[in-house]
């Protein structure tokens, strides 16, 4: 397997005035870079790199070169493999968003109809909407005792 990333390398200041040409060369020698260019800004040049082993392993190499002042990775995350929705799902799906909306307009409860499909690991474990509802009113409880004794004034005895 291998780790596809990007790295944002910044030159040392001898470099940058006096063969930063060189230093691209010397990137374009090792095999996992794919591509580099030279950008403006805090970095001086992005290198594409594909590691087939760790990609740290080719970080320290980076940076063990001389003219290497810092090397900023970003790691091209996989996207997640999901299946593609079918085209009459998607009509049912949108169908059913033009009848809420048409039942909101019209001030009419929402039409009866499946119940929306939660991603994993969002509708929580069995139990959760009542701990969740817990927990939101005990802070509206603090929140409400926070602004009652603002609101009081604060007594002051005076000593004479």
């Amino acid at each position: 397997m291998t780790t596809t990333a990007y790295l944002l390398i910044r030159a040392s200041e001898a470099v940058r005035h006096n063969g930063y040409r060189k230093a691209l060369e010397d990137l374009w020698t090792l095999p996992e870079v794919e591509s580099v260019e030279p950008v403006s800004g805090l970095y001086d040049c992005v290198a594409r790199v594909e590691a087939p082993i760790r990609l740290i392993f080719l970080v320290h190499k980076i940076m063990a070169k001389s003219w290497v002042e810092r090397v900023h990775v970003l790691r091209v995350d996989e996207p997640v493999a999901t299946a593609p929705e079918s085209e009459e799902a998607r009509t049912a799906r949108l169908m059913r968003q033009r009848e809420i909306i048409k039942a909101y307009r019209a001030g009419l409860p929402r039409p009866p109809g499946p119940e929306p499909e939660l991603h994993p690991g969002h509708a929580g474990p069995a139990g959760a909407e009542k701990a969740w509802m817990t927990r939101l009113m005990r802070q509206r409880e603090i929140i409400k005792a926070h602004y009652q004794k603002r609101r009081t004034p604060a007594t002051t005895a005076l000593v004479c």
